[in-house]
């Protein structure tokens, strides 16, 4: 229970998880009146599996600025992100467009490199383009129009 509620929070910094992890630790030995070793109390935040949103698959999620033929999307899209989707490194960002439709956008590390596309909706012959500014990724897919930040795919 305490894995989601991290996730959860804007707690995400390495400090800040071993910091829980030793309030979770001493929880626990007084609930058993055992102590637990320092070794285990202070485990570092890597080795604990990156957890998941409450009642969704995601690990993360965001509202992402976008826009859509020119016209932005007030309050933004919302949009969830797998971490280590397929392979170690690799992600993936569903973004829900205001139609309710998903666009899924894939990423090895912190690098756009594609987005899903369709015959039946035009996208299959879309540019994908993407620009860095900082920790920030723009991302132009025909006249769809995202900008992820790089915290969103690392969990920092």
């Amino acid at each position: 229970m305490k894995k989601a509620i991290l996730a959860g929070s804007a707690c995400m910094t390495l400090a800040c998880l071993s910091l829980a992890a030793c309030g979770e630790a001493a929880d626990d030995a007084a609930a058993t009146d055992e102590a637990t070793p320092a070794a285990e109390a202070s485990a570092p935040a890597a080795e604990q599996e990156d957890a998941l949103v409450p009642g969704t698959e995601y690990h993360a999620t965001a509202l992402l600025d976008c826009s859509f033929d020119g016209t932005a999307v007030e309050g933004g899209c919302s949009a969830g992100v797998v971490r280590n989707w397929g392979a170690p490194g690799a992600a993936l960002v569903e973004v829900t467009k205001p139609d309710g439709m998903k666009r899924a956008i894939f990423y090895d590390g912190t690098t756009p490199t594609g987005a899903d596309s369709a015959e039946a909706d035009g996208s299959a012959g879309w540019d994908f383009t993407v620009t860095r500014d900082g920790d920030m990724v723009t991302i132009d897919f025909g006249p769809e129009h995202y900008v992820i930040p790089d915290a969103l795919i690392t969990g920092g």
